[in-house]
């Protein structure tokens, strides 16, 4: 397959673009501001939120598929930034619009933040409600592609870990890891409960998606749902890190300029029954996130 992914130089999209190389496929991928190799990949910079850059980039590759996983997954910054956050529409448009143009089949990575929080757990279609602007604009990304001609899936995911393949990346795993090993406190929420998914779980999926061209909406996270702290503590246990450096802290105690929900659980049982990749536990992530990272916290190639 010829496969296009955006946000190479992300967590997610680089696992999506070397494990996409892996296979075989003829891969190319787009980064912005981190300029970044990949084995088998063939790098593009590209300004997403420039339509008529975009649409020649993509004219060009000829993609079978495009995989987009681009976006600014930053709540806070999405807050207290919301003329940039807006990109993550323009992009989500623009990319959209030059599949249309070339026939690529869409796989677009939304969020579980479309959601409240206030009916756990939800199904692909239940009713969004979105309760930060980082939220909003990846929903609105959603209506746009509804309104495609495009053939398209949507992968809803959560907090996605995994060990970085760049030193400028750092999933929570790296974070508590990074923090353990060097003796610092870390905070972690004991009553934010997600249900994250190692990066190169929720890749398996992607590229499933496109290579099957499988369309609808897709609840792509762990089948296990567990606090931030719990979460922390696995990490501190597998590793053979000091779990008494784990802070139990409670979200109304931290004010932050994006609101989160409290609980956040989407249903997956849709999701597996349609496809042949496995959605991991968030146990069994964690065990393998200590087989696939070397003593320096990269990912082990």
């Amino acid at each position: 397959m010829k496969i296009l992914v955006t946000g190479g130089s992300g967590m997610l999209g680089s696992y999506t673009a070397t494990q996409a190389a892996e296979r075989g496929w003829d891969i190319s991928a787009t980064y912005s501001a981190h300029e970044v190799e990949l084995p088998g990949v063939k790098m593009i910079q590209l300004d997403l939120s420039d339509p008529g850059s975009t649409l020649a980039a993509i004219e060009q590759i000829g993609p079978d598929a495009i995989i987009h996983t681009a976006a600014n997954a930053k709540p806070d910054d999405c807050e207290l930034h919301k003329d940039r956050a807006l990109a993550n529409v323009l992009s989500a448009q623009n990319v959209f619009s030059a599949a249309e143009r070339v026939g690529a089949h869409i796989v677009h990575v939304s969020t579980d933040l479309v959601f409240d929080g206030e009916c756990n757990p939800y199904k692909t279609d239940d009713t969004p409600g979105p309760v930060n602007y980082y939220a909003l604009t990846k929903l609105a990304a959603e209506v746009a592609l509804f309104a495609s001609s495009a053939t398209w899936a949507i992968a809803r995911t959560s907090i996605i870990f995994g060990p970085r393949k760049f030193p400028f990346l750092a999933s929570f795993s790296d974070n508590v890891i990074d923090s353990l090993r060097a003796g610092k406190m870390v905070n972690a929420f004991e009553d934010q409960v997600r249900a994250p998914i190692p990066a190169w779980n929720l890749a398996d999926v992607l590229l499933e998606l496109a290579e099957r061209q499988l369309k609808g909406i897709y609840h792509a996270v762990c089948p296990e749902s567990c606090t931030r702290l719990e979460f922390a503590q696995k990490v501190a246990e597998v590793f053979g890190l000091d779990a008494s450096l784990l802070n139990p802290t409670a979200m109304d105690n931290v004010h932050t300029p994006a609101r989160r929900p409290k609980a956040l659980v989407l249903d997956t049982h849709s999701t597996q029954a349609a496809l042949n990749t496995r959605l991991l536990g968030f146990k069994e992530g964690v065990l393998e996130l200590l087989n696939r990272q070397d003593a320096s916290g990269k990912e082990i190639l």
